[in-house]
């Protein structure tokens, strides 16, 4: 009975699954590349490439592509070129191009949902002055994987320029679904022979609405994300002065009428050309009001911004039907916009003396 017993477990315990499938004969696609040429969509898959040698391993990556009349042709096509089994589990970028988010962003948003391979955690961005191939076949031996460096180039933002989008394809999708927002992406272009993040485009009912300015973008991501830099300048007598976000919190008030933004921010100095004393508290309390407005203006001209164009990227019919349990879709547009900015520059904590 007892060997049985043991014959019974050691079936369940050293049987393989049926439908495994070992990695070696997985292509892992790492970032897919979509565009519209000539009545025919394109697809490109850059592919990890494992290379196995005496001395190393290298890991770089490969192009993959297929067109086709409908996108699902152009995935199938692609498909049939990769010699392995298309793995997306490891999806990080979807770079689509101008054309698409112009007049074929449903197409793929649709084509996307459909696809039970395609996880819904990657990053969706438009190129510029590039198309998503030659973004995607723009490698080297210092960049081996194009989708790593986007993703890497995307994180470094939040301490340079604050031009990163922080916001996944599912996440983005929720608001390009819903009735209260617009969509926001960022996007890429080639300069001087590198990638590089640039500003955002505005999405609204899956078609490209606006492109906003690198300061409005930046003004964006103030207004709904923590902000880890923002750097902001303004020209006294004897030169310039430049403090550096370092912490946003935004409240909106969207009323019948009016929008109220309350605005509270940290920061520090990081250029004194007039040589102001940072060991008086008062050169602070002068700083704060003198920024505060600097800061007011720009969020009040970037809400008017949006209000021109028509574009609901910070979710004001949304704030408006949680208060009110209404639906009012146009009354934000027309609606007087106040800004209020509380910021705080070098806390007295930051204030020393450097002893000789």
């Amino acid at each position: 009975m007892k060997k049985i017993v043991i014959l019974i477990i050691s079936i369940f315990l050293l049987t393989g699954c049926y439908d495994n499938i070992e990695l070696n004969n997985l292509a892992i696609v790492t970032g897919i590349g979509i565009d519209y040429i000539d009545d025919n969509f394109y697809v490109n898959y850059e592919i990890l490439n494992d290379t196995n040698t005496e001395e190393v391993i290298s890991m770089k990556s490969f192009i993959a592509s297929g067109n086709g009349k409908t996108i699902n042709e152009a995935f199938t096509n692609v498909n049939y070129k990769v010699s392995k089994k298309p793995y997306f589990a490891h999806l990080k970028v979807v770079v689509v191009s101008k054309e698409i988010i112009d007049n074929h962003l449903k197409d793929i948003v649709d084509f996307l949902l459909r696809d039970t391979n395609i996880r819904d955690e990657f990053f969706l961005l438009a190129t510029t002055n590039a198309t998503p191939l030659e973004i995607l076949s723009h490698n080297s031996n210092y960049y081996p994987v194009v989708s790593e460096l986007i993703i890497n180039l995307k994180d470094n933002e939040k301490y340079n320029n604050n031009l990163a989008i922080d916001e996944n394809y599912q996440q983005l999708l929720a608001k390009i679904i819903s009735k209260n927002y617009d969509g926001i992406i960022g996007t890429l272009s080639l300069n001087d022979n590198e990638i590089t993040i640039n500003n955002f485009f505005i999405l609204k009912d899956y078609k490209y609405q606006a492109t906003l300015t690198k300061e409005e973008s930046t003004i964006y991501n103030l207004l709904t994300t923590n902000v880890l830099s923002k750097e902001f300048n303004k020209m006294y007598d004897n030169g310039n002065v430049a403090i550096s976000i370092t912490y946003s919190s935004t409240d909106i008030e969207v009323l019948d009428n009016e929008i109220n933004l309350n605005v509270e921010l940290k920061g520090k100095i990081v250029e004194n050309n007039p040589n102001f004393d940072l060991k008086n508290e008062k050169t602070y309390e002068k700083l704060d009001k003198d920024f505060a407005k600097v800061i007011e203006d720009e969020i009040t001209n970037f809400v008017k911004v949006l209000q021109k164009n028509k574009s609901d990227v910070l979710g004001l019919q949304e704030i408006y039907y949680k208060n009110t349990r209404k639906d009012n879709h146009n009354l934000w547009e027309h609606a007087s916009v106040n800004t209020k900015v509380s910021l705080q520059i070098n806390t007295k904590g930051f204030i020393f003396e450097v002893m000789p």
